[in-house]
């Protein structure tokens, strides 16, 4: 179906409630089963007798939430508006997870995916109150997010080893918060899992790379870089950004990384870090909270442009936000005592400074450090 068609148009992850069911004959399971059969089977076939078949399993006063991409309020349906040009696949597979019986009326939940040529063109996910209307079973209430808007560029990590992708995405958070001897032990054991996981080398090209350490960099970079077959695009770029030859374009390489994995919070992060033109750092950022909007890395990155910006407010905003959010993590106590101290609140700043020290005086010696200094 194309994405004007009735489950693109009603999207958006809202809770449903039935706040009256209408009197009448009771739905049962089956029946519910079968019309949603029903109302699958009429996208598929002839586009014109389409239309009047998929009309026929809606409301009159059929009410979705529009377009799962972008969030709005309910709206009714007007069955004027469905065209055949919507229905050109040829197949449809569908689940249904869950019918609760309300009555005469019943709340549905399930998935579906469209094929047409044995080509997957779409998949829903979909939630609604199936009733009665002049004797037949309709959608009253509906809403659907088409799986194929949601977000999925990240740099997912090339392997297939047991247990690597949670302990990858450790890693990553350890090396956006900074709690690199964290990041450094995880990335040791994840090479030792899988020998031939280029990225499983993130963690030791982060921690050699702050420490400004040229040999180990470039050690761990030959290694990582003799890796690549298998890796990703996105990988391939994100690994070359460590490059520790004298001269390299790193940040390009960050910005192609950008370019094939969009929606991933931490090669944003370290993008906006290297940007010198604050308003486009902090729209990258935005663009990043859009998506994941209590990030730890992600806020800690806006704060700091804003700071440094001059906007004090939207700065402490984001800081709040993440103390509140991550009150376990080292780095946003630290971070917020650089914000205290830009604003000259020393007392607080040297109690922000201490409370990062306290949560991890291995990694944060430096926040006492600072303290010290106050």
């Amino acid at each position: 179906m194309k994405v004007t068609s009735l489950v693109s148009l009603f999207g958006g992850m809202i809770l449903l409630a039935l706040t009256a069911c209408e009197s009448g004959p009771k739905v049962t399971k089956a029946e519910v089963e079968t019309f949603v059969d029903t109302h699958l089977a009429s996208q598929l076939g002839g586009q014109e007798d389409a239309v009047n078949a998929y009309n026929a399993t809606l409301s009159d006063e059929l009410v979705g939430w529009a377009n799962a991409s972008w969030p709005s309020a309910p709206s009714v349906y007007d069955k004027a508006n469905t065209e055949a040009d919507w229905f050109y696949e040829d197949s449809i597979t569908h689940e249904i997870h869950d019918i609760l019986i309300l009555g005469s009326d019943a709340h549905v939940m399930g998935s579906a995916k469209w094929y047409a040529g044995g080509v997957e063109t779409f998949g829903n996910n979909f939630s609604g109150i199936v009733g009665r209307e002049n004797g037949q079973l309709v959608w009253k209430r509906f809403m659907g997010v088409w799986t194929n808007t949601l977000a999925k560029d990240f740099l997912w990590p090339s392997t297939e080893v047991e247990g690597g992708l949670s302990m990858y995405n450790r890693m990553r958070n350890a090396m956006t918060n900074l709690d690199n001897e964290v990041a450094m032990a995880l990335s040791d054991f994840l090479v030792a899992m899988d020998e031939n996981w280029a990225t499983a080398h993130l963690g030791q090209l982060h921690y050699h790379w702050l420490k400004n350490d040229e040999s180990k960099l470039k050690a761990v970079y030959d290694e990582a870089m003799g890796k690549l077959e298998g890796a990703s695009i996105a990988e391939r770029h994100v690994i070359e950004a460590y490059n520790p030859k004298k001269g390299a374009d790193n940040r390009e390489h960050l910005r192609m990384a950008l370019v094939h994995a969009p929606n991933d919070p931490v090669i944003r992060v370290w993008y906006a870090f290297g940007e010198k033109d604050y308003d486009r750092a902090i729209d990258i950022l935005k663009k990043g909270l859009d998506r994941m909007p209590d990030h730890c890395g992600l806020n800690n990155m806006i704060a700091y442009k804003y700071m440094y910006e001059g906007d004090m407010e939207n700065a402490e905003k984001h800081f709040t936000l993440n103390l509140k959010s991550n009150p376990d993590v080292a780095n946003v106590h630290d971070s917020y005592g650089d914000f205290l101290m830009e604003k000259g609140d020393k007392a607080a700043a040297k109690a922000a400074y201490m409370k990062a020290y306290d949560l991890d005086n291995t990694g944060f010696a430096v926040s006492k450090e600072k303290a010290d200094k106050i």
